[in-house]
């Protein structure tokens, strides 16, 4: 009855026609389907320059190999009315196949026009026996029978029909992965040495979508892994299940291991691999001699074999009393070789600043000499180092000479001598010559501070200068090295050199007892004085006009000589008073400004 009507509104709607309409094309899908299992195929269309109006079709299958279950409108047939469902779309299922009638709009309101890959329609299939098939189009499904045609301009032109290949498969047999995972692996480049750890996983391959049971339980297993006797040994294996097995037996070769397990000889306890699971790790060290040395990276790597043992142990899953081979994924093994750095130092010099009058040039300072180990234990090397001592070299510009090297190791060493000439100085440093003291640089540690002076140098420069300090190991005579002993080996310092940098001073002009730089001296400086000492008051900027009585000292004396020079006919202060100057010593740091600039 509903192909009746079908067919009564398709003839209302179209007319027949002999155009081909060689510019669409019904494709019909292909794939696998699973016997005693099911899967779904797609007809869609290809349309170049046909204003596609609807369309009817039909698509057949070999009831011997596949059966037709259902058929569903396509998601691109969905939307074919300005995207909505078209007004009709009559969809028949047989055994044999389905046939689809499809008016997108009755009053012409849309079309179907240029499009690829539009699905029209998707099929559910059993498959019935394995073998290979075809599905095609076909104008025999239905009463009437449907005719695979489009509608263009009301008339119905057929479009080129493309056929499907089906393959009905097997159900397959379980199937299961051996795998041993790739592996960088460092090894001490110097001597060849090097360990590590490989595992192998078994995980089942899910082939339920064709129809085959997934997870399925297992009783055991056996394994055999291979490795190149030449680069690798293997030193131990352990199985890494999750419970206790009746029998679990392995062996270690020089050329691999092989593993045997039976989970429970009662059948009470089985294992699903529905992921991958850890079942063995190995331990292997390195063979020395053949990677002593090496400078690049060798490849090797970790192989299932069926090899192994006397008799051989075939690598296979036991599934309902049964051996299944499995797949194999081998691991591929990079062993790269690290060589240990020596231990490593660095001497750091200090960055100061010295102050100095241009009128005599003089400024001293004090540089800390800091020791610090590299930490290079990431690169396989022992930290911190214990040392036994040092030497050291640090030369200087003209502009400053070196007058003491102090040093300070939380203890008296038996041996600490220095030299001095104008370029720089030299240190040498045995802590203890029994062994007794030692001396880690884990963190940066000042171990010397060098006095170092100007001595007048810098009279007349207004402009100052940075003098460097410059690690050297051509100091002394014979020359003094740069290095740190560790176990009785000496090893060149890394550097990070130092500055003095020289900055100009100028003293500035006072009157003595004009605290408040009013260029007055009365009872307001006195009252200056003991606000600054006691009461929180400002400070001066020419702490060097406190001192009215010329003692040497800023304190309440001073309060009292002003009072009594003001009103008590004491004496006045002593220069400079009351005209502006400087004294004897004075340094920039005792008057930052006053009343005389």
């Amino acid at each position: 009855m509903k192909n009746s009507i079908w067919c009564a509104l398709v003839l209302a709607f179209v007319f027949s026609g002999n155009v081909n309409a060689q510019d669409t094309s019904f494709n019909a899908g292909s794939g696998t389907i699973p016997e005693g299992g099911s899967g779904t195929l797609a007809l869609t269309m290809d349309n170049t320059g046909n204003v596609i109006a609807g369309w009817s079709l039909g698509i057949c299958n070999d009831t011997a190999f596949l059966t037709t279950t259902a058929a569903n409108s396509g998601a691109d047939t969905e939307t074919s009315k300005n995207g909505s469902a078209p007004d009709f779309n009559q969809i028949s299922v047989f055994a044999e196949g389905a046939t689809q009638g499809v008016v997108i709009c009755f009053t012409g309101c849309a079309t179907v026009g240029d499009v690829s890959a539009f699905e029209m329609l998707t099929i559910d299939y059993d498959g019935v026996a394995e073998g290979s098939t075809t599905i095609d189009f076909c104008n025999t499904l239905g009463s009437p029978a449907v005719e695979t045609v489009i509608v263009v301009n009301g008339a119905s032109l057929a479009p080129t029909q493309n056929s499907g290949a089906v393959d009905v498969v097997g159900v397959p047999d379980p199937e299961f992965t051996y795998a041993t995972a790739d592996q960088t692996v460092s090894y001490n480049g110097d001597s060849g040495s090097g360990n590590f750890t490989a595992t192998a996983s078994i995980a089942e391959v899910d082939n339920s979508s064709l129809g085959a049971p997934f997870p399925n339980d297992t009783q055991g297993f056996s394994m055999g892994l291979g490795n190149d006797p030449a680069l690798l040994s293997p030193t131990a294996i352990n199985i890494t299940l999750p419970f206790s097995a009746d029998f679990a037996e392995s062996s270690v070769f020089a050329d691999g291991v092989t593993a045997g397990v039976v989970y429970s000889f009662t059948g009470g306890t089985v294992l699903a691999f529905d992921s991958a699971v850890d079942v063995i790790s190995v331990d292997y060290d390195t063979v020395s001699g053949a990677l002593a040395g090496n400078a690049d990276a060798t490849v090797t790597s970790l192989t299932f074999v069926d090899t192994l043992g006397s008799p051989p142990v075939a690598n296979v899953a036991v599934v309902n009393g049964g051996s299944l081979v499995p797949n194999f994924v081998d691991g591929t093994i990079t062993l790269e070789p690290l060589f240990v750095p020596d231990p490593e130092f660095t001497y750091s010099a200090g960055n100061v600043t010295g102050n100095y009058n241009p009128a005599d040039g003089n400024s001293s300072v004090s540089v800390g000499i800091n020791i610090s180990e590299v930490d290079n234990s990431a690169a396989g090397a022992a930290f911190p180092s214990v040392t036994q001592g040092f030497s050291m070299g640090l030369a200087n510009g003209p502009e400053v000479e070196a007058s003491a090297v102090n040093v300070s190791l939380g203890f008296a060493a038996d041996f600490a001598e220095s030299n001095l000439d104008g370029s720089g100085w030299t240190l040498g440093v045995v802590y203890s010559f029994t062994g007794g003291a030692t001396l880690t640089f884990e963190n940066s540690t000042e171990v010397v501070s060098v006095d170092y002076s100007t001595n007048g140098s810098m009279a007349g420069d207004e402009t100052g200068t940075t003098v460097d300090l410059t690690w050297s190991d051509n100091l002394g005579s014979p020359a003094v090295a740069n290095v740190v002993v560790v176990d009785g080996g000496s090893f060149a310092a890394n550097f990070e050199n130092g500055s003095i940098a020289l900055n100009p001073v100028i003293t500035v002009d006072f009157i003595r007892g004009d605290v408040n730089g009013d260029s007055i001296v009365n009872i307001a400086d006195a009252i200056w004085i003991i606000y600054e000492l006691f009461l929180n008051g400002p400070a001066t900027t020419c702490p060097i006009a406190t001192d009215a009585n010329n003692d040497g000292l800023g304190d309440l004396a001073d309060t009292s000589y002003i009072i009594m020079y003001r009103f008590m006919g004491g004496s006045a202060p002593t220069a400079p008073y009351p005209d502006c100057g400087q004294v004897d010593g004075q340094t920039p740091e005792d008057c930052g400004n006053s009343s005389c600039l």
